[in-house]
């Protein structure tokens, strides 16, 4: 994706990146205007209501940051605190290893945020990936005697102290079977089309975001996003993490 960027002389290096791309921009009487396809756009217009509209595409408003406390310790990440006008969408993600691997990754919609002496908080979800087995919602099934549209058939009886309407079905080769629908003796029904073979182990997993892994790492990368049009403060955001001890 194309930028333009900005370069401060004060701080001696380039600060912002930006969604629009001009034919060509100038600075005049404390003003600042730029040329695209011919026609004349004023920018920083304060009496303009809506606001990261150009050349009449609307965009978001992006902010990306490393949290990067305690480098040598892995962390857990349990809240956020935003200091500014409004809540953001937020998405947070973090490797202890292999990026391809071992990175936990969640969400958090401005919506739940809450309001409190004028500052946003919120608590990070659970790891949303949905192939992370370490956590306590994925549970084993047992192996496939025989499968069929809509059904699964299993060699022994269904585990039903874990089995839940609703939770998701994979088999050992990580495919997606479908959602539970319903469960009798050794009899699975589900909303699935993927028919496992004949012997593979089946597994179900309850929902990743609220009952999956903690997100996990030496560091955090969040990025926050205001698909909103009107005016954006943004003063600080803050992390509430805590130590992550072997057990």
């Amino acid at each position: 994706m194309a930028y333009t960027i900005t370069h401060d002389e004060s701080n001696a290096g380039w600060t912002s990146f930006h969604s629009f791309i001009p034919d060509w921009m100038q600075r005049l009487n404390n003003r600042f205007f730029t040329i695209k396809s011919g026609q004349l756009y004023l920018h920083n217009d304060q009496d303009n209501p809506i606001r990261n509209n150009f050349y009449g595409e609307q965009f978001p408003m992006e902010v990306k940051f490393i949290s990067n406390d305690f480098p040598h310790d892995i962390k857990f990440a349990k809240t956020i605190k935003i200091e500014g006008n409004k809540a953001f969408d937020v998405e947070i993600r973090s490797y202890i290893g292999d990026e391809t691997t071992s990175v936990t990754e969640s969400t958090v919609f401005f919506k739940e945020f809450v309001e409190k002496e004028g500052l946003q908080y919120a608590h990070f979800r659970r790891n949303e990936i949905s192939k992370d087995l370490s956590a306590k919602n994925a549970y084993g099934l047992g192996r496939v005697a025989s499968g069929a549209f809509g059904e699964i058939t299993l060699e022994n009886e269904v585990p039903t102290g874990s089995i839940s309407v609703g939770d998701s079905l994979y088999d050992e080769d990580n495919n997606f079977l479908g959602t539970v629908s319903g469960y009798s003796g050794n009899l699975i029904t589900r909303f699935g089309f993927f028919s496992p073979a004949v012997g593979a182990f089946v597994y179900g997993k309850k929902n990743t975001r609220i009952e999956g892994s903690e997100i996990r790492g030496y560091n955090f990368e969040v990025d926050l996003t205001d698909s909103t049009t009107g005016r954006t403060e943004l003063f600080a955001v803050n992390l509430g993490i805590a130590k992550s001890f072997p057990s």
